[in-house]
């Protein structure tokens, strides 16, 4: 064990120093030992570490410590949420910093639509009358507050009845101005970015880390050169069992009608500030041979003509079939390929206007419209991008790695995706072969106490990689309960309605005898909703809330932190990021094993390819995933080391099917009563909380 490590961990060292109530803890030392070695020996790493391990610090020690020892050094954390980003760069590391003496930048980026936009603001400013009039108004109330922030951060706008302004007032790249804005040296987003360029630790989320990647690979930039990141070789991504779906997002190609109308319009849209002229129209004045422009607006008119016609062919065949989204099997394909063929020509009249934008134009312009140059070379390029995939989609033949699906988007207009079949490959080509060291650590990546499932999802498979697992140190045995119910219910479609019924007895009767504080968790917006319905006319006293009927995901939240004896239905997004430590959350019901339905092509798509290689996709993608979220779920429930709780799952088939050893397996060792029927779980639940 690293001397260093050990000594600043210590209950005397100097992380207790500035840590009002530090414990210590042999895991987190043990995972910062992990974290260091391959951070020193240039390896990746894998590492779950339960709630309570404290693996941020676990992290971040090792990280600091490279830093200090390696003046060439940069590291980037990546993590999936905002709430995360936060609490590591205004909580964790300046005390780290402190303890640690360290003196080099350290800086926090966003994605730029977090952060507002002072040219817009201004603008807006100008053009109303509404500041005047009304100082209650919500520019008026905007107003004081971009003129008071320091950062622009959408995370720092206090009065959330504001978020619907702000996102008509952040940073947009279609509108930037770059250099060129009056407001450049104020510009709260350029300002982030200038100071993640000088920073040796950098804390982003996973979005940007993955597009500063796909951006590099797509530029032959290497990982020395400053990109939307700068410069660095050293990375830790944390929540990262979210990665293989952000990563499958980032490195999907798609066509999408409203996307380039979206374009059109910004050509041809009449603007103000250009004397009441379209963009293209404004710019004509420089263009290098007489008409150009005028031949740009005629193509642009039959461009909407032709994409309108082949959306409005592609919506007539895919709405023969049923569902939002369609996965273009091989089958479906042969069904669609012509009217894909058709438009090919589309594709060529996008390419076209490409051409006919991007060299419209002489080289000397004033220095005033150079920024209206910029936007119009802007969505030049994004007409080449959607003309490229569309393309693909086209001509489109490699089903064994890659997804073709459509998705109806507003309206019945049809988006084409391509996403890829496993990002692995990628990955390992943008990140692993380039970067010194990376580190992956989330509260749950294993499966059944291994890490296959998620090194197959992220391309680390065959990689020599350092491993380590860790157990929450809260006192599971002794503050948990885990209620299987010898006689309950198996979950079948074809009797849904005997499991509605089943299930809201059971619902009722629980949460009756621990007096409230459940979170009670669906798999199926319709059946929480019927469930919800009669739970509470079996306990009309009760304070229950139900996502989706009474308010905002984070304000019926709220609610239920507030009131300590209400109870809150919720379906999938309530599975993880719920914190609620203490008495307001003591009972945490899973209705339906978290099985993921195969509805999705992303999802079909790797279920069909795995069963044509002779792999069970069941085995080998549901249940792992299922085990993944089920854990989830289960960390809702103990959160400090005071917490105590129930958790009870009503799907009997963790106890009957083969597979209910693997889910058991993956989860912390618990005290699960051998007697448990549904006739006595109302007092055991009564009688462990109180």
């Amino acid at each position: 064990m690293s001397e260093s490590l050990e000594a600043f961990f210590s209950p005397d060292g100097e992380l207790s120093s500035v840590l009002g109530s530090y414990c210590y803890r042999d895991s987190q030392v043990e995972m910062a030992e992990i974290v260091g070695k391959a951070f020193n020996e240039g390896r990746i790493a894998v590492i779950e570490a339960g709630t309570g391990t404290g693996k941020s610090f676990a992290y971040l020690v090792p990280a600091l410590q490279k830093l200090m020892s390696d003046k060439l050094a940069r590291v980037v954390v990546a993590t999936s949420t905002i709430t995360l980003q936060k609490q590591l760069f205004e909580k964790d590391i300046p005390l780290l910093v402190s303890a640690m003496g360290f003196k080099e930048n350290i800086a926090i980026l966003y994605g730029r639509s977090n952060y507002a936009c002072i040219r817009r603001f201004k603008d807006m400013e100008e053009q109303s009358a509404l500041i005047a009039a009304d100082d209650d108004g919500d520019l008026a109330r905007f107003s004081k507050w971009i003129r008071s922030t320091n950062t622009g951060e959408k995370t720092d706008l206090a009065d959330r009845t504001l978020m619907d302004f702000f996102q008509s007032m952040a940073s947009d790249e279609n509108d930037c101005r770059g250099r060129r804005c009056p407001y450049i040296n104020e510009c709260f987003y350029y300002k982030a970015r200038a100071e993640a360029l000088k920073a040796r630790l950098v804390v982003t989320n996973h979005h940007i880390f993955l597009i500063d990647g796909k951006h590099r690979m797509e530029c032959s930039m290497d990982f020395s050169e400053n990109a939307i990141l700068p410069a660095y070789g050293y990375a830790v991504l944390d929540e990262a069992h979210h990665l293989d779906d952000e990563a499958t997002g980032i490195l999907s190609r798609n066509y999408c009608f409203d996307d380039l109308k979206s374009i059109l319009d910004f050509l041809t849209k009449k603007d103000p500030r250009l004397a009441n002229m379209s963009l293209v129209e404004y710019l004509g004045r420089y263009e290098k041979t007489v008409g150009s422009s005028k031949d740009a607006l005629s193509r642009i008119r039959d461009l909407r003509k032709h994409s309108q016609l082949f959306d409005e062919r592609l919506t007539m065949v895919l709405s023969n079939y049923p569902g939002s989204e369609i996965l273009l099997t091989p089958e479906v394909y042969t069904v669609v390929r012509p009217v894909l063929q058709s438009a090919e020509s589309l594709a060529k009249d996008m390419a076209d206007l490409y051409i006919v934008l991007s060299t419209m134009l002489v080289d000397d312009v004033s220095e005033d419209d150079v920024p209206h140059v910029v936007n119009l070379m802007r969505q030049a390029g994004a007409l080449l991008f959607l003309s490229d995939n569309l393309r693909d989609v086209i001509r489109f033949s490699d089903f064994d790695s890659q997804i073709p699906y459509a998705e109806r988007g507003q309206g019945a207009k049809y988006d084409l995706r391509i996403s890829p079949m496993n990002v692995g490959d990628k990955l390992g080509t943008i990140f692993y072969d380039n970067l010194r060291s990376i580190v992956f650590c989330s509260a749950t990546l294993a499966v059944s106490r291994n890490f296959e499932y998620f090194k197959s999802e992220v391309g680390l498979s065959g990689r020599e990689v350092l491993e380590g697992g860790f157990e929450s140190p809260f006192a599971y045995k002794r503050n948990l309960m885990l209620l299987l119910p010898l006689d309950g219910r198996q979950y079948r479609n074809e009797a849904s309605d005997e499991y509605i019924e089943y299930t809201s007895k059971a619902i009722a009767e629980a949460i009756g005898h621990s007096g409230g504080g459940a979170l009670v968790l669906f798999t199926s917006k319709r059946m929480m909703e019927d469930v919800y319905g009669i739970v509470k006319g079996i306990l009309p006293d009760e304070q229950l809330y139900c996502q989706g009927i009474g308010g905002a995901r984070n304000l019926l939240l709220n609610r239920f932190k507030k009131n300590i004896d209400s109870s809150l239905f919720a379906t999938s997004s309530f599975w993880e990021g719920v914190d609620a430590p203490g008495n307001t959350l003591r009972l945490v019901i899973i209705v339906k094993l978290p099985f993921t339905v195969p509805t999705t092509p992303i999802y079909q798509a790797r279920c069909r390819n795995l069963d044509m290689k002779g792999s069970s996709s069941f085995m080998s993608l549901t249940v792992p995933e299922a085990a993944i979220k089920l854990k989830q779920g289960l960390g809702r429930l103990i959160r400090s080391e005071d917490d105590r709780g129930v958790v009870l799952i009503l799907d009997n088939r963790i106890l009957s099917k083969n597979y209910g050893r693997m889910l058991l397996q993956s989860l912390p060792e618990c005290y699960i009563p051998e007697d448990c029927m549904l006739g006595n779980i109302g007092s055991k639940i009564e009688n462990f909380l109180f």
